[in-house]
């Protein structure tokens, strides 16, 4: 048996607003967990990025032939300029790397919106104060950091919007380092 009226083929307007209105919703909630989602991963990959410069640079240091001398790889960290870079210490050239890879990274353009805040020559879980000037740890030929004011290992401090923070612990003596979420 056949029903006359209308056909159930299609959506009315109503029900597409309805739809249109619910999916808005839920992309303004979405929009700000995402935006904390980058800030934390721009945070996080600078930390990572700056672990990795430096076990290269560890890693060519004990590589390295004696015409470069015996610190022949300095880790420059630019508070100043929110950047790091690896540098051969005769030349204070960015050698290329090994295998690829980049050697140098400056936060305006590789990570926006963080801060290289801090670094500290003590394992002071909370920096004092801003540092503007440029540190630099050179890497002997046992891969080890140079001794600066009594001790081998430091902090260095990365800061992004929305309070992501993160540190990354040096452990000269033995090249080991230390990624640790907040401060």
């Amino acid at each position: 048996m056949k029903v006359s009226g209308r056909g159930n083929d299609g959506f009315t307007i109503i029900e597409i607003m309805i739809a249109m209105a619910v999916l808005g919703i839920m992309t303004f909630i979405a929009i700000p967990t995402f935006q904390g989602l980058v800030y934390k991963y721009r945070a996080r990959t600078a930390a990572r990025e700056f672990v990795g410069v430096f076990m290269r640079g560890r890693a060519m240091a004990v590589q390295a032939p004696a015409a470069l001398g015996s610190n022949p790889y300095t880790m420059q960290i630019d508070c100043g300029t929110d950047s790091f870079r690896l540098v051969q210490s005769t030349d204070n050239v960015v050698p290329s790397m090994t295998g690829g890879g980049r050697a140098a990274f400056t936060a305006a353009s590789d990570f926006p919106g963080v801060n290289v805040f801090a670094v500290e020559a003590n394992l002071n879980p909370s920096p004092s104060a801003e540092i503007t000037t440029v540190e630099s740890r050179s890497f002997d030929r046992t891969g080890s950091c140079e001794q600066v004011s009594g001790t081998r290992n430091y902090t260095v401090f990365f800061d992004g919007p929305g309070n992501n923070r993160y540190r990354v612990q040096v452990y000269g003596t033995i090249g080991a380092v230390k990624v640790i979420t907040g401060w």
